[in-house]
């Protein structure tokens, strides 16, 4: 019995990283979707940024006041 879970369970798991991959490997020039935040251009679009760079931005404008972030 808990061989046929385990042989069922690393058969999902091979099928998920098959469909998971398929862009990547079968199409021309595939990579995976640019996850994070301030490289990615479909969010840099919306005007969403990286909130450790908005926090640099904040602390180089106001200093330790915290005014450079509208905050104190």
């Amino acid at each position: 019995m808990i061989l046929k879970v385990l042989i069922l369970s690393v058969v999902l798991v091979g099928i998920s990283f098959v469909g998971l991959a398929f862009r990547v490997f079968f199409v021309r020039e595939g990579r995976f979707p640019q996850s994070a935040i301030g490289k990615n251009k479909g969010m840099a679009k919306l005007g969403i940024t990286c909130v450790k760079h908005d926090e640099y931005k904040c602390w180089k404008n106001g200093g330790a006041s915290g005014q450079g972030c509208g905050c104190g």
